[in-house]
C-alpha cells in the first residue's frame, strides 16, 4: 500500500476502475432485483411477501367487495383489499391513490418499515388522511402549509402527510379512498400473504369466475421484461468490462514499478508465498473498498435512472407497481466478488509463462474467437447467444487492434527529422503503456457506435411503421363502445371513413395476448403491413383465420396455418394463422380478427379509439371544430395524425434514454482512462523529455509534439471503431433484437452522427491529454535547460 501513497495516479486508476465499473453493474442488479422483489412488501406498507394476488377476470376493471369478505368467511385472514384509482388536483396534477385496510396498521405497526413508520406515525393516524411521498411533493405543488390537497370536481379537501419510500402510488384508508374515487364497494385486486401452493386451488374454487388467482412471479410484467432486463444486464456488464481496462492498467504499471522492490524482498528471505500473500491481502483490501464505493455510487445512479425505468416498465411492459429502491447489502457482495475474480484474472495475465507463449496464445484465442463467431453466425436462437457474439466480436477487435497499430509502428522509421524520428520511436514505447488505455477508447466507441446504429435503424423503422399505421386524420379516444356516435361520424358528409381500435386481454399457453380488431372488411385492415408485403384481404380471415403479429413468429416459432388458442378467463378461441404483421414496440403477442367475430365471441373487450379519414377540401381544423361544437366531444379526446405519431415516437424514444444514459457513462469511463493513464505515465517520461529540452526543444514544441502523438494513437482506434461499431450494429439488428424482442428491423445508417461521434471523441481524447501532457512539460519548464 506503501506504493500506492507515492504514486496517487496509479491509486486512483485502481480505485476509479472497478468501482465505477461494480457503480453500473451494480446499479442495474439493484433495479432488477427490486423488480422481483416489488412484492415484498403489501401494498398497505407491510413487510410481508405477497405470494399471490386475486385480480379482476380479464377485461374487466373492479372486483366485487363482497369477494374480500366471502374469502374471511372461508378462513383467508390474510388477504387485504386494494383499490385503486386517480385523483385529479386543481393544480392539474394527477394523484395515483391507493385504498388499503388501514385497520392493520393499529394491529401491525411494527411491521412497517422503519423510516415510513418513523414518519407517518409523528403525525396523529387519521382515517381520513392520505400518506404521499415525500419526492413527489415538489412534483405535485403540494400546499406544505395547509396539509391539504384541493381537487377537481370536488369540495372535500383531504389532508395529507409526507413520508419516504412510498412510490408512486400514495395510500390512505379503503373506505376513504371508495369515497373519494366513487367505487361503490369495487376493489381493484386482493393481496394475499403467504398462500401456501395447495390452498391455491381452494381459493381458486371460491372465486369460481368472478376473479382470478395470479402468483406474484407470474404477472405479465414478469413475462414481458425478461429481454428489457437482460440487455440493460449486458450493457452494464459492457460497462464494467470497460472500467476493469483502467484497473488492469494500473495493476500493470504497479506490478512492473514493484519488480525490483519484490526482487529485493525475495533476496532478504522473504518467501514468494509470504510475498503473495502480502499482495493477495493488499487486492482484497482494494476489491472490498471499491466494491462499497461502487455499491454507493451505483445506488445513486439507478436513483437517477428509476423515473425513466419506471416510465419504460409502465408504458411498454405492464409494470403494476413502481419500483422504489433502497440499498442493498448483495449489490456489495455481488461487486466484490467480481473484483476478486477480476483481480484474479488481471494476476494471471501477468504470469510468465503466458507472456513467453504470447504468439501461441493469440493465434489459438483468434482462431477460438472466429469458430465461435461462424457457429453463432448459423445457429445462435437465445438472447444469450446473439449477446455472446456481441462479445466475441468486441473481443476479436481488441485481439487486432492493438497488434495491427504496433505492426503499423514497425515499419522502417520514414522520417529523416530527428524531432519526427523520436517522435516515431517513442510511439511505440506509448503505445505499449497506452495499450489499456486505446483498448478501453476502442470498446466504448465501438459500442457506441453499434448502439447509434441500433436505435436510428429502430427510430427509421417505427417511423416508416407508424407512417403506414397511422394513416387516418383524426384519432378519438373514447371510454366506452357508443356504436351511436359511431354510426353518426359515418353519415357525416365531412368523413369519409371510421375505423375502430377494440380489443380483447388473454393468453395464448400463458404469454400476454391482444385479440385485436380495427373493423370488417378489407378497407379496414388497409394500415397493416403483412411479411409478405401483401396486402390483407378476406381470405386472411377465412376458415377461422387470424393474422398474428411478428413476435409470434420469431419468438415463439408459430408458422403460417398453425391454430391457436387465446384464452380469457373460463372462454376459449381457436384460429387459423394465416399471414404475421409488422408490430414494432409491441412486447406481447397480438392476434387482429375481424370486429363481427370479435363482438361475437364471449370476450371482455374494449373499444380504445376510432379514427377518421376526411373527405377531400375536409382540414384538420374543421372537422376538430365540428366535433366540439356538434358532437360535443373533449378537445383532450381528439388528437390529430401528426400530434398522434409525435406521441407514440416520444414514448418509444424514452425507452432508449437509459441505453443512451449508460452508453454515455461508459465514454466518459474510458475517456478517464486515458486522462489517467497519461497522468500515471507522465513520471516514466520525465526523463525522456529531459534529455530532449537539454538539447534545446522548448517546452511548448514537447507539449504539440506529445498532443500530436496522442491524437494519433486515438485517430487510429477511432478508425477501427468504425467497423467495430458496425460489426455490434449488425448483430444488435440481426440477433438481439429479433430473438429479444421479435422485431426484424433493417439496418440504416446515419453517417452524420457517426462522424460527430467519432469527432467528439478524438476531441475529448486531446482534451483529456492535455492535461497530463501540460503538468509534464510545465515540470521541464520550471526546470529549466
Amino acid at each position: 500500500m506503501a506504493y500506492f501513497k507515492h504514486h496517487p495516479w496509479l491509486l486512483l486508476l485502481f480505485i476509479v476502475g472497478l468501482s465505477l465499473g461494480s457503480a453500473l453493474l451494480t446499479a442495474i442488479a439493484g433495479l432488477n432485483q427490486e423488480a422481483k422483489n416489488r412484492h415484498q412488501i403489501s401494498a398497505a406498507l407491510i413487510d410481508n411477501t405477497v405470494s399471490h394476488m386475486v385480480k379482476p377476470p380479464i377485461g374487466q376493471a373492479f372486483l366485487d367487495g363482497a369477494l374480500w369478505l366471502k374469502l374471511r368467511a372461508n378462513g383467508y385472514t390474510n388477504a387485504q383489499p386494494v383499490l385503486r384509482g386517480q385523483l385529479q388536483l386543481s393544480s392539474g396534477h394527477t394523484l395515483y391513490l391507493q385504498g388499503v385496510d388501514s385497520l392493520m396498521w393499529l394491529t401491525q405497526s411494527a411491521a412497517l418499515s422503519t423510516q415510513q413508520h418513523a414518519e407517518t406515525t409523528e403525525a396523529s393516524f387519521r382515517f381520513d388522511n392520505i400518506i404521499i411521498d415525500s419526492n413527489n411533493a415538489a412534483k405535485l405543488m403540494l400546499d406544505s402549509e395547509s396539509r391539504q390537497l384541493t381537487l377537481q370536481d370536488s369540495v372535500i379537501k383531504p389532508s395529507f402527510t409526507l413520508a419516504a419510500d412510498i412510490g408512486v402510488w400514495s395510500v390512505t384508508d379503503l373506505a376513504y379512498a371508495d369515497m373519494l374515487l366513487n367505487a361503490n364497494g369495487q376493489l381493484s385486486f386482493i393481496e394475499l400473504i403467504d398462500l401456501a401452493l395447495e390452498q391455491a386451488p381452494l381459493v381458486e374454487a371460491i372465486l369460481g369466475n368472478d376473479a382470478r388467482l395470479v402468483a406474484a412471479q407470474e404477472q405479465d410484467f414478469d413475462a414481458l421484461s425478461e429481454a428489457f432486463f437482460f440487455n440493460l444486464g449486458a450493457l452494464a456488464l459492457l460497462g464494467y468490462i470497460v472500467a476493469a481496462f483502467l484497473s488492469f492498467n494500473a495493476i500493470k504499471l504497479s506490478i512492473a514499478g514493484r519488480r525490483n522492490l519484490l526482487i529485493q524482498f525475495h533476496v532478504l528471505g522473504f518467501s514468494q508465498q509470504a510475498i503473495f500473500i502480502a499482495i493477495a491481502i493488499e487486492f482484497i483490501v482494494m476489491g472490498f473498498l471499491t466494491a462499497l464505493l461502487g455499491s454507493l455510487a451505483g445506488y445513486i445512479i439507478a436513483n437517477t435512472l428509476l423515473m425513466d425505468i419506471n416510465s419504460t416498465l409502465m408504458g411498454l411492459y405492464q409494470l403494476e407497481k413502481a419500483l422504489t429502491l433502497s440499498w442493498q447489502w448483495q449489490t456489495l457482495l455481488l461487486g466484490f466478488l467480481l473484483n476478486i475474480v477480476t483481480l484474479g484474472l488481471m494476476l494471471l495475465t501477468q504470469k510468465k509463462v503466458l507472456h513467453s507463449h504470447r504468439k501461441w496464445l493469440f493465434y489459438i484465442v483468434l482462431g477460438g474467437v472466429l469458430a465461435a463467431l461462424s457457429y453463432g453466425y448459423f445457429y445462435a436462437s437465445t438472447e444469450f447467444d446473439a449477446l455472446l457474439m456481441c462479445f466475441l466480436i468486441l473481443v476479436f477487435f481488441v485481439l487486432i487492434t492493438p497488434s495491427c497499430l504496433q505492426g503499423l509502428l514497425s515499419v522502417k522509421n520514414p522520417f529523416s527529422q530527428p524531432l519526427w524520428q523520436w517522435l516515431y520511436a517513442d510511439s511505440k514505447f506509448q503505445l505499449a503503456e497506452l495499450r489499456i488505455a486505446i483498448v478501453a477508447i476502442l470498446v466504448a466507441l465501438g459500442s457506441a457506435i453499434g448502439m447509434q446504429i441500433m436505435v436510428k435503424s429502430f427510430s427509421d423503422t417505427l417511423n416508416a411503421h407508424l407512417e403506414t399505421q397511422l394513416n387516418a386524420d383524426i384519432y378519438l379516444q373514447v371510454d366506452d363502445d357508443d356504436p351511436a356516435l359511431r354510426q353518426r361520424l359515418a353519415k357525416d358528409t365531412q368523413v369519409a371513413r371510421v375505423g375502430i381500435y377494440m380489443a380483447a386481454a388473454g393468453y395464448i399457453d400463458k404469454t400476454p395476448t391482444r385479440l385485436i380488431s380495427y373493423g370488417d372488411g378489407d378497407e379496414a385492415f388497409s394500415h397493416i403491413s403483412l411479411t409478405s408485403n401483401q396486402p390483407v384481404s378476406a381470405e386472411n380471415f377465412a376458415e377461422q383465420g387470424c393474422i398474428a403479429n411478428e413476435q409470434a413468429a420469431i419468438k415463439e416459432g408459430y408458422k403460417i396455418n398453425d391454430r391457436v388458442r387465446f384464452v380469457q378467463n373460463q372462454h376459449e378461441f381457436a384460429c387459423r394463422i394465416s399471414a404475421f404483421a409488422y408490430d414494432y414496440g409491441n412486447t406481447a403477442l397480438s392476434l387482429i380478427i375481424q370486429e363481427q367475430t370479435l363482438r361475437a365471441s364471449p370476450f371482455h373487450w374494449q373499444v380504445f379509439g376510432l379514427s377518421l379519414t376526411l373527405a377531400e377540401q375536409v382540414s384538420v381544423e374543421q372537422i376538430t371544430e365540428r366535433l366540439i361544437n356538434v358532437y360535443q366531444l373533449d378537445s383532450a379526446t381528439i388528437a390529430a395524425n401528426k400530434h398522434f405519431k409525435a406521441v407514440a415516437n416520444k414514448m418509444f424514444n424514452e425507452t432508449f434514454q437509459v441505453t443512451k444514459l449508460l452508453n454515455g457513462f461508459i465514454l466518459a469511463i474510458a475517456l478517464l482512462s486515458l486522462c489517467i493513464s497519461l497522468l500515471s505515465l507522465s513520471a516514466l517520461h520525465v526523463s525522456q523529455l529531459a534529455v530532449l529540452h537539454s538539447l534545446g526543444v522548448d517546452a511548448a514544441q514537447l507539449q504539440k509534439l506529445k498532443l500530436l502523438q496522442t491524437t494519433l494513437l486515438v485517430f487510429f482506434t477511432c478508425a477501427f471503431a468504425i467497423p467495430l461499431g458496425f460489426a455490434l450494429g449488425f448483430t444488435l439488428l440481426e440477433f438481439v433484437m429479433p430473438i429479444a424482442f421479435g422485431w426484424t428491423i433493417h439496418f440504416n445508417l446515419d453517417l452524420p452522427a457517426l462522424l460527430y461521434t467519432c469527432l467528439f471523441m478524438l476531441l475529448a481524447a486531446v482534451l483529456c491529454a492535455y492535461l497530463p501532457i501540460k503538468k509534464l512539460t510545465a515540470h521541464l519548464q520550471v526546470k529549466g535547460p
